[in-house]
């Protein structure tokens, strides 16, 4: 199997409704997605950001990587991954370039996997093949907006909801919080995301008033690089801590779980560079039996998930992906249950792609 020919896509898809956040406000998401071709297989990756312009330069570097792929083997994956790794020396090893080739080495996996017979998981030994979704949403929104969206998830039998916390006075979110819990009641469970807006003050103070509100997730309350202040606030938390999703491959992450400033983590897979790198977050957060969480993209998280010692809950944001894929799995019921069909089992919709290409 020799890798022939590729085609990448920076898709812009405006979003149903602005999303404030307590760091930044969303109207588009901006994908770049990758179909990379054999003689006998497509495989497919992708990647995800918030700024145009950010995506034609992940777009650019993708095409590069795909052009040095030509005429090579897939099943070299780890070797292409370590070259790719010393292309970026120059410009940084994480960050955008590493973003950028998660989609390649995603289309790599899901090639190796569709020549091997298998889905993605099985190939990785797998653990189960269902796994369990929460609905993430909540953003700083009108409160009945958020209301209504957790009944939603509600209605369509998820069990757990996120919602984003971050106004200027805590007081509100908390209001935010109480009036939610009326609405859901208590047999569901509400998770909060602080986006890295507050400080190891400010976030000791507000988790007794998190827990008496039934709350037992909290993500992200600290910059993700502050690995003190998240070591001291999880010593100091009865609330399960979650972080992760900024950091980029084992070293950081390692940090963040040697000095114990986790209770779980959440690592994106795109910005570990795809499957290989993720493979080796997910046994790493096993070794130090940390259970892991995947921070969106859990089309392609879930392969990985299924075969971790320790992975488990998927997160789910249906407008960003919605329409994208012709193939794909599906949620049911606050469950996704992935394919029994060789490789990722997921194609791109091509008139989604063509509707949705950024022009410039």
């Amino acid at each position: 199997m020799i890798v022939k020919d590729f085609r990448v896509y920076h898709i812009s898809k405006k979003l149903a409704r602005p999303l404030p956040n307590a760091v930044y406000s969303l109207e588009y998401i901006e994908h770049v997605f990758l179909e990379l071709d054999t003689e006998e297989y497509t495989g497919v990756g992708m990647a995800y950001t918030f700024n145009p312009d950010q995506a034609e330069a992940m777009k650019v570097l993708v095409e590069g990587y795909c052009r040095a792929l030509r005429g090579k083997d897939p099943a070299y994956v780890r070797r292409y991954w370590n070259e790719a790794q010393g292309t970026m020396g120059g410009c940084g090893q994480t960050g955008l370039a590493m973003s950028a080739y998660a989609a390649v080495d995603t289309a790599l996996w899901d090639l190796i996997a569709q020549e091997a017979g298998k889905p993605l998981y099985k190939l990785l030994g797998a653990r189960t093949d269902t796994l369990p979704v929460y609905g993430s949403g909540g953003w700083l929104v009108p409160q009945q907006e958020m209301i209504e969206e957790a009944l939603w998830f509600k209605s369509q039998g998820y069990t757990r909801y996120k919602l984003k916390l971050g106004f200027p006075d805590p007081r509100e979110d908390l209001r935010r919080l109480e009036a939610l819990r009326r609405a859901v009641g208590d047999g569901f469970e509400i998770m909060v995301d602080v986006n890295q807006g507050w400080s190891v003050k400010l976030a000791r103070q507000l988790v007794p008033e998190l827990k008496a509100l039934g709350i037992t997730y909290l993500e992200e309350p600290l910059h993700c690089q502050d690995y003190k202040g998240n070591a001291e606030l999880a010593r100091a938390s009865d609330i399960r801590i979650c972080s992760g999703e900024c950091l980029f491959t084992t070293r950081e992450l390692f940090e963040l779980l040697r000095l114990g400033g986790a209770d779980m983590i959440n690592p994106d897979l795109m910005r570990c560079g795809g499957v290989t790198e993720f493979v080796q977050v997910c046994a790493l957060a096993g070794a130090f039996r940390v259970p892991v969480t995947a921070h969106v993209l859990m089309e392609v998280s879930a392969h990985v998930m299924a075969a971790s010692p320790t992975g488990g809950l998927l997160e789910h944001i249906p407008d960003w992906w919605a329409g994208a894929f012709a193939q794909g799995p599906a949620v049911r019921d606050g469950q996704l249950t992935l394919q029994n069909v060789p490789g990722l089992g997921i194609r791109f919709d091509q008139d989604y792609i063509q509707q949705n290409l950024y022009r410039g």
